[in-house]
């Protein structure tokens, strides 16, 4: 097998954009993102083709990370980190950070650092870096927003002091750059130019970057096979049908989810809340996370659609919503210029929508309930949960450090809440929900 690591020394370091890079250089990839990540994985698809799988110890444990990187594995893997290449979540070294999943997979590290304002002392933050977990392969070093020439007098320093290869830069380019939004990165599929640009990026990179050398560095040893830990659970509901909701409002699923899925047998149907007039056929709905709020006043003028909703609930359909799917299943969302739009009128509270982060809901959470954690997922919005009107969570959210609040609306055969879960480790959560497809054979 051949496979490495694209990881910063901090977050804004450029990872994404040169992990975008080395993809397009090689052929057949497998990609793959490190931590609870949406965004960057749609743009490994467009670069490389093919379905990009999140890699993330808290929320898949370590049989699970496992299983999806080496069942996924195609010719190269190339997997992109988080953050820093040490930061987790805390300040041990097993704590589900970059060089944590790094160290799990045997997976050679090319670590991603910025030149300026420094010389010698490039060589003084590698070998820190190389240093502070000799357990972690730190193979070799690319040097982003670099001249020709500063790449080369960084390259003498750090060759000189650390015994780490450099393998390439990427200069100082802004045509390169990509727009924001409050989750980060815009989706792929909303930047118009997008093939253009990672045409550029591919033709910079290939006269800066050393593929030859980043190709012998990336051999790793090969595993025969990897048990699926939900093996015993095969075809449990074969020939249901699950809808899925997929445009530019509903977009944030996990890959190994999705599979999951079909694994037990269920048939996935896509369909766009924003477009189309009525919901599929199904058994179940699966509203996923995404950007309602920008796509509110489609989504609120769809009756039709949002009417076969609330129809399918009324004669017990199954229903499951995530963050931006849970908002479109309340009463409404309230708009930052004060301007509300109402939406599926499910569950009993108003969404308002807020400028920053809600800091006090932000990160990994396990799913509680009776005393028991069912699940693991984490939260990200720049929203909060107003007037509600008749509460029905049952469940608590509990960060690593011991804060809890309840979340996860429950009514009838529904749940909604703001966690976005990955269902290797919520497969408890996951039967709860799916018992009432039982109840109705």
């Amino acid at each position: 097998m051949k496979g490495f690591m694209i990881a910063g020394v901090s977050s804004g370091i450029g990872k994404t954009t040169v992990s975008m890079g080395l993809m397009s250089l090689f052929d057949n990839v497998s990609p793959f993102k490190v931590g609870p990540d949406y965004i960057d994985p749609g743009f490994h698809q467009f670069v490389t083709g093919n379905k990009s799988y999140n890699l993330d110890l808290f929320m898949m444990g370590e049989d699970g990370v496992k299983y999806s990187f080496y069942k996924h594995a195609k010719d190269i893997s190339i997997v992109e980190g988080v953050m820093g290449l040490y930061d987790g979540i805390d300040h041990s070294l097993d704590n589900n950070s970059s060089a944590h999943i790094s160290r799990l997979l045997n997976l050679p590290v090319i670590l991603i650092v910025e030149g300026g304002g420094k010389s010698t002392s490039i060589a003084a933050q590698v070998l820190g870096y190389k240093m502070f977990d000799k357990r972690v392969n730190l193979a070799g070093v690319i040097i982003n927003r670099v001249s020709e020439k500063m790449y080369e007098h960084y390259k003498e320093a750090i060759e000189k002091f650390t015994d780490v290869k450099c393998l390439g830069y990427v200069p100082e380019d802004k045509t390169l750059n990509l727009s924001s939004r409050h989750l980060g990165l815009l989706q792929a599929d909303e930047i118009g130019d997008l093939k253009e640009k990672i045409h550029h990026l591919k033709s910079v990179l290939e006269k800066t970057i050393d593929k030859e050398e980043i190709s012998k560095i990336s051999e790793i040893a090969d595993v025969k096979s990897i048990k699926y830990p939900f093996e015993h659970l095969k075809d449990k509901y074969k020939g249901y049908k699950i809808g899925i909701a997929r445009d530019n409002a509903f977009s944030f699923y996990y890959n190994d989810n999705l599979e999951l899925l079909e694994y037990l047998g269920f048939i996935i149907v896509p369909f766009s809340p924003i477009k189309d007039k009525k919901i599929p056929e199904v058994d179940m709905l699966y509203f996923g996370g995404g950007y309602p709020e920008i796509y509110s006043e489609q989504l609120s003028k769809n009756k039709s659609l949002i009417n076969s909703i609330i129809k399918f609930y009324k004669n017990n359909g199954i229903i499951f919503g995530e963050c931006g799917g849970f908002m479109f299943l309340t009463d409404g969302i309230k708009q930052l210029d004060g301007s509300y739009s109402q939406m599926c009128q499910i569950i009993n509270c108003n969404i308002e929508m807020r400028n920053r982060l809600d800091i006090s809901r932000f990160g990994y959470i396990s799913i509680e309930k009776n005393g028991n954690i069912i699940g693991r997922g984490h939260e990200f919005h720049y929203s909060k949960i107003e007037n509600v009107y008749k509460d029905t969570r049952e469940y608590n959210a509990e960060k690593p450090n011991g804060k809890k609040w309840t979340c996860i609306f429950s009514n009838k055969n529904l749940k909604a809440g703001y966690p976005h879960l990955h269902f290797f480790k919520s497969i408890e959560f996951l039967k709860e929900l799916l018992e009432k497809m039982e109840d109705k054979k």
